[in-house]
């Protein structure tokens, strides 16, 4: 008679892995079901300062310390004339309670995530492609082709969907929706020989900030930097080039880019990755709730993606067993846990759809920590997942200063081109 597993997990990335962690510290038996061979390149390499809180829950810090990832203590915004900056630093905080996060490059990061769940006791099924799931009264059923390509099928009285962008329940049930206005592609690539910020700001990422694009620069190791364009899929389908054509066109166009590299050299480049910033409708139903990208995604100017989707695995886990104590399919704290991710990326999402207006960046390129704003924009975008009062108003200050700025204005005009 074949096994019933507590929960089955649809995805090893680190929302998955981050969920099967906490339920094997709880008690329960995990199937980790990932279509990859890990380690895989993944893009997504720059993560938050309160990533830390969720490593030391796993009990995974000591590994990731081992591991010798590059330091991240600041985040730099440049306008890509290279006329104008501002930094981020996490340390001068007042309201940051952690200053330094990691850069990492994302086939070693998430390979020691899914391996410590698997030391922690999940059973970890690699080249298995999910092709079919079924919700029954009383149990999930799971269908996969296996690495030997024979068709296989596991039962478990929880599902959980970590698949990332492949979304894969919520695709099956038409669920998927996207912001509008907010269709982007990414191109990007790994490059030796990119001149990035030394001494007290060695390690910084580097948003570099067009007119309707923008650029990422972030160190992975000391002669290695991942360097990416985002931009509106209209706008890429509009100049009728290839993506890396695309690419490094626009480099040329962006001083701020180009200057970082006149020495570049090719590690991998031309990587394309599409289809930003959407929702889905539902998050949890009975036996199944989504994590990670596979409950949503945000265009990743703020590298919110992997504490959201550890931060999701993490609470989804958390409920599920919950659940599981309680002997139901549905609960309430299933139903808070949607609310609470859905607010975690509102707080971030509130920063995006504002950072590709002229009237934001006007303000957001020159700060002023007048009643100390700098520092609660500081402790959101450092990835605080509850605000107390006292940044929650200094938030809404800003963004209403925002919003005057639109239409009288306050800060001296800048160029975006």
């Amino acid at each position: 008679m074949s096994k019933t597993w507590d929960v089955i997990i649809i995805g090893g990335g680190p929302a998955g892995s981050t969920a099967a962690t906490t339920l094997r510290q709880a008690g329960r038996s995990v199937l980790v079901l990932e279509k990859a061979k890990f380690p895989r390149f993944h893009i997504g390499e720059s993560l938050l300062p309160y990533n830390r809180a969720v490593f030391d829950e796993l009990g995974v810090w000591p590994k990731i310390e081992a591991a010798g990832f590059m330091m991240k203590r600041g985040a730099q915004f440049w306008m890509g004339d290279g006329s104008i900056h501002t930094r981020l630093n996490f340390s001068r905080g007042s309201f940051t309670e952690f200053p330094e996060a990691i850069q990492v490059e994302r086939a070693k990061f998430d390979d020691l995530l899914l391996r410590h769940a698997e030391e922690l006791g999940a059973e970890v099924r690699e080249e298995a492609i999910v092709t079919e799931h079924r919700v029954e009264k009383d149990r999930v059923t799971v269908k996969f082709r296996a690495k030997d390509g024979s068709e296989q099928e596991v039962q478990g009285a929880f599902l959980m969907d970590a698949s990332g962008l492949g979304n894969f329940t919520a695709n099956r049930e038409n669920l998927r929706e996207y912001y509008p206005g907010h269709k982007k592609i990414a191109i990007f690539g790994h490059y030796s020989g990119v001149q990035m910020p030394e001494g007290g700001e060695k390690g910084d990422i580097l948003i570099i900030r067009r007119e309707n694009s923008w650029f990422w620069m972030i160190p992975l190791e000391d002669d290695k930097t991942s360097v990416g364009l985002v931009l509106d899929q209209a706008d890429f389908k509009a100049l009728k080039q290839e993506p890396q054509q695309v690419f490094d066109d626009a480099v040329l166009s962006a001083k701020a880019v180009h200057d970082r590299m006149i020495n570049a050299k090719v590690i991998t480049q031309g990587h394309v990755l599409t289809d930003f910033s959407y929702t889905n409708r539902k998050l949890v139903s009975e036996r199944l709730v989504r994590v990670g990208d596979a409950s949503g995604f945000i265009d990743p100017i703020f590298s919110s993606g992997v504490m959201l989707a550890m931060t999701s695995g993490r609470r989804g886990a958390q409920v599920v067993h919950q659940a599981l104590v309680a002997g139901k399919a549905l609960t309430f704290a299933m139903k808070r846990y949607e609310w609470t991710t859905r607010r975690h990326v509102s707080r971030f999402w509130q920063f995006i759809e504002k950072f590709y207006t002229k009237h934001f960046a006007q303000l957001f390129f020159q700060p002023s920590n007048k009643f100390r704003m700098v520092c609660a924009i500081n402790c959101a975008l450092a990835g605080r997942t509850e605000m107390t009062f006292g940044t929650w108003w200094r938030l809404r200050l800003f963004f209403t200063l925002v919003w005057i700025q639109k239409r009288f204005p306050l800060a001296k005009p800048i160029r975006i081109r």
